[in-house]
């Protein structure tokens, strides 16, 4: 049949379907080769179906001619589209567009309808030579059907708006005779061209790439931030009133100042008169000592000089650090209790703590150089106790606070007493590999192995699936230690594994009878949901049934394939009556062996073993404890001398540790009346003078608050290398006082002005330590020049330390998690704005615990959060954190978990420190029940 005419479209505009070779519109274009269309009819009768074998024979050969033109065809417009797009970059915008160069429309040839058959070789021969004499005639002839291009086939493959445009000539190859080119694009005048060509010229050169990207911070947490930092924050503005004075006093105590900075022997003997004059009296002779430590800033004449003098004269000073910490502590103990000269006591103790202050600064600062004098103070440090003494004497604050106690100058030397004497975060990460080593862990999943692993409660979830549905299949152990019978303990809330076969979730789907196998079949069609009663719908669920224990592949039902034959199956031959799936017995091989055992976990069981042992009423020896250390067994002295240290800390200050999160977390909550003023908004000098006042208290807060963060991140840290139920008492503590919601109120007000805030486009105080000291003498001010930091170091700290406590008090404990407020996705978005890792990690560790509780709405709004955590956290080998997780089984067995952990605490403290649970009012309970089950205990022979 004659195929109807096409709805004629406009002379620019042609579709897929008009270019069809049977296309009536086809007669109205030109093309580049000088032919015209040809439209071919089929006879409305019937074709011949009796051929003869020559024609039959005849016809194949030109239906395979054809075939063959359309794969040459294919090929050429594929290398002509791989040049087309390689030399692309390369051109100009007004090229590509069309403005310049020679365009043309040319045609794309097409293939004969497969139903169109010559009727014998005689008409394709007329055909044939009909293509070589149109060559040569009209433009507005028949259309030539000669060598293809590109047929139907590749019409699926073209793009409507390649063909809405310029269209190219292909197949063209091979042609005799000239080609004439011809531009059909539409002629414009002369100034409506010369707009164009002045538009494309803007246009091409504003139109180099730039990619979006979010603002990064290049910023990493350290607990020491240098001298030239650290020594600055230690003052406010008031506290440079008594410089003068310190000079004066030094000048009038010490006549050959300039021996002094020379001779270093002279220096010594100098220091330790003044020592033993401040002893006696210490007015005067702590104001010398305080100019040295301050590194004689008058006979200074630069920045890097008066440096080296802080350097050089606080190590001289860390011979005297023993009567130094015990005139402190006598300056510390009038001011909290005495009530006479107050403010002279005040005075000296602002002295007194300036001196031990920059002492602890220097010996951080220089502590890689594993110096003697720097070893020396350390240990001098620990025999005073001097940090158990300003842990009380913040908790005396607590009851008893005075304004000469000065507790924001304490808890800052608290800070720095604590890095000194426990470590940064290199040392910390020396220490915990060689306790580790001690302990044969393998550092399994640290940053330079990049290896998956899986954490025991989720193999023990996996071991529980296998045996459910193979029973007699024995799963390997990982590295767990045995099932003892806890169903009657307490401590059997403390871990509990989510297997997919308890899951509530999977009770409603069938029992898989069947592995998956390989190639896996076609999955049957969705159930229809369109119900024969409009009026009542119900709601379809389609989702995968979980209770297969693991979703791996295999072809291995019978055990009679080519892997069994090349795999032992269990170790042994096939006369088990179960099969089990290779891939089964592979997956338990992978997981068990690559169970991340870690330290705290060793601890864990070890201290759940006690529990058990104490909940029987059995004896416990605790002679042998394997998580005491002591120097004279290892090789290695620091890291058992640091493990020691923490030891006497905790032991020491266990009642006091309430009072000090009490104390701490209220100087955070006091920055929630900070306002913060914009550089931008302030243009007049004359207004900013008029703010300097409320500016330095800000400044002052937000240093204090980085210090008691920093004191509770440094507490939680350690407590965890040393035993995991310090670190979670001490959690404990913190979500009691608050803390979640301490930590939200505070980032909520800070949220809005996070990017200014982190970049130092906030107003601050203009003078600070090094450039008042630079004015007292004529060098050293005319060469200082104040180096501004790119970022507000101080409060990146802050929010990093906020959001790491956050995340370790509130990590795999679901009753603590719901204390999070419902708008703190929509919070750690506006902190994910700049990129950094620090901040990164613990928001996104926090997201991952809590997605499965959230909706798929939330989940939606919250997918940048989401996939940050696929980007840039660690994952376990088996780890379905988004969905799948048993929420109800989660929610009804957090409170018993809290419970539970919370009784181990008690039982921990109380078996190890028993002295210090004493001080919190808890004794020893004799009962005859106790007595009667030891008396038990004892004839059974346990």
């Amino acid at each position: 049949m004659v195929e109807k005419e096409r709805t004629e479209l406009p002379s620019r505009s042609v579709s897929l379907g008009n270019l069809r070779p049977k296309s009536n519109l086809k007669k109205n274009l030109n093309f580049f080769d000088d032919t015209s269309t040809r439209a071919h009819t089929v006879s409305s009768g019937s074709i011949e179906l009796n051929k003869s074998a020559d024609e039959r024979k005849h016809d194949l050969n030109n239906m395979l001619y054809f075939k063959a033109s359309i794969a040459e065809g294919m090929l050429n417009s594929q290398r002509i589209k791989r040049k087309a797009a390689a030399g692309r970059g390369q051109e100009s915008f007004r090229m590509r567009s069309g403005i310049e160069g020679n365009v043309t429309t040319v045609a794309c040839d097409s293939e004969e309808d497969d139903e169109v058959k010559n009727e014998d070789s005689n008409e394709f021969d007329e055909n044939r030579e009909l293509q070589e004499g149109d060559r040569q005639g009209d433009v507005d002839e028949d259309f030539r059907l000669g060598e293809i291009a590109e047929g139907e086939d590749d019409e699926e493959f073209a793009n409507v708006d390649e063909i809405d445009g310029p269209i190219s000539a292909k197949g063209n190859e091979g042609l005799n005779g000239t080609m004439s080119e011809i531009d059909y694009n539409m002629p414009v005048d002369a100034e409506f061209q010369r707009s164009l060509d002045e538009r494309a010229a803007e246009i091409d050169k504003s139109s180099t790439f730039r990619p979006i990207s979010i603002p990064k911070v290049e910023w990493s947490l350290q607990d020491f931030n240098g001298l030239y930092i650290d020594l600055a924050d230690w003052f406010c503005a008031s506290d440079f009133t008594f410089f003068p004075a310190l000079q004066a006093e030094f000048d009038k105590k010490v006549p050959e100042s300039g021996r002094f900075l020379t001779d270093s022997k002279f220096a010594s003997t100098v220091i330790s008169r003044l020592v033993k004059d401040a002893l006696v009296n210490p007015a005067s002779g702590l104001l010398v000592l305080t100019y040295v430590s301050l590194g004689t800033f008058a006979s200074s004449d630069s920045l890097d000089r008066h440096t080296e003098h802080i350097r050089r004269n606080n190590l001289l000073l860390c011979s005297e650090v023993p009567n130094l910490v015990e005139l402190f502590k006598i300056i510390a103990i009038n001011c909290r209790d005495d009530s006479e000269n107050l403010k002279e006591s005040t005075m000296l103790l602002f002295y007194s703590s300036t001196i031990l202050y920059f002492i602890s600064s220097v010996c951080i600062d220089l502590r890689e150089e594993n110096l003697r004098e720097i070893q020396e103070t350390i240990e001098s440090l620990e025999k005073a106790d001097i940090l158990q003494f300003l842990t009380r004497y913040i908790e005396h604050w607590r009851w008893n606070s005075r304004l000469s106690m000065r507790i924001r100058n304490i808890i800052n030397l608290l800070y720095k007493l604590l890095v000194l004497q426990f470590g940064d975060r290199n040392l910390h990460k020396r220490t915990k590999e060689y306790i580790c080593e001690l302990h044969g862990i393998k550092r399994s999943n640290n940053s330079s192995t990049k290896q998956c692993t899986i954490s025991p409660l989720h193999y023990q979830a996996f071991r529980e699936d296998i045996t459910a549905r193979f029973p007699d299949y024995v799963t390997p152990t990982g590295g767990l230690p045995a099932d003892g019978d806890n169903s009657n303990s307490l401590s059997q809330f403390l871990e509990i594994p989510r297997s997919k076969v308890k899951n509530p979730m999977n009770l409603s789907l069938a029992v898989p009878e069947q592995h998956l196998a390989t190639p896996a079949p076609s999955p049957p069609g969705s159930p229809s949901t369109v119900q024969a009663n409009t009026n009542f719908r119900t709601r379809k669920s389609f989702q995968t049934n979980m209770a297969y224990p693991c979703l791996y592949p295999s072809d291995d039902e019978d055990g009679k394939d080519d892997l069994s034959e090349r795999i032992e199956l269990n170790g042994s031959s096939d006369n088990s009556e179960v099969i089990v799936p290779y891939s089964i017995q592979e997956a338990s091989k992978i997981l068990s062996e690559n169970v991340d055992i870690k330290l705290s976990v060793k601890q864990l069981w070890h201290e759940r073993e006690l529990f058990m042992m104490t909940e029987r009423g059995w004896k416990v020896d605790l002679t042998i404890d394997p998580f005491k250390y002591s120097v004279g067994k290892q090789g290695i002295k620091e890291p058992i001398e640091i493990m020691n240290r923490i030891e006497s800390y905790y032991a020491n200050c266990l009642p006091s540790l309430n009072s000090l999160v009490f104390v701490l977390l209220q100087t955070v909550e006091s920055n929630l009346t900070n306002i913060n003023y914009r550089r931008a908004d302030f243009a007049d000098d004359t207004k900013i003078s008029s703010l300097m006042p409320r500016l330095e208290i800000n400044r002052t807060k937000e240093i204090s608050m980085r210090s008691s963060l920093g004191i509770i991140f440094l507490l939680l840290k350690w407590f965890k290398l040393s035993h995991i139920l310090k670190f979670e008492h001490f959690a404990v503590l913190l979500n009691d006082s608050r803390y979640v919601q301490i930590c939200t109120s505070v980032l909520s007000k800070n949220a809005e002005d996070y990017t200014d805030c982190i970049y130092n486009r906030m107003l601050g105080p203009s003078a600070g330590f090094w450039k008042y000291c630079s004015n007292f003498n004529d060098s050293y001010r005319d060469a200082y020049s104040c180096n501004a930091t790119d970022y507000n170091t101080v409060m990146l700290s802050s929010f990093s330390y906020m959001l790491k406590i956050l995340r370790k008090v509130i990590g795999s404990k679901t009753e603590r998690l719901k204390e999070l407020p419902l708008s703190v996705g929509a919070l750690f978005k506006k902190f994910y704005r700049v990129f950094n890792l620090d901040i990164y990690h613990p928001i996104l560790r926090i997201v991952k615990e809590l997605t499965p509780f959230k909706n798929k709405r939330w989940k939606s709004e919250h997918m940048e959060l989401i996939s940050g955590v696929f980007l840039y956290e660690r994952l376990e080998l088996v780890d379905n954190w988004v969905t799948g997780k048993d929420i109800s089984g989660e929610l009804s067995d957090a409170c018993g978990q809290e419970i539970a952990l919370r009784a181990l605490l008690q039982f921990y403290n109380f078996l190890h420190y028993e002295k210090a649970m004493g001080d919190l009012g808890y004794s020893q309970r004799n009962s005859a029940n106790t007595s009667l089950l030891n008396r038990e205990a004892e004839y059974i022979g346990m």
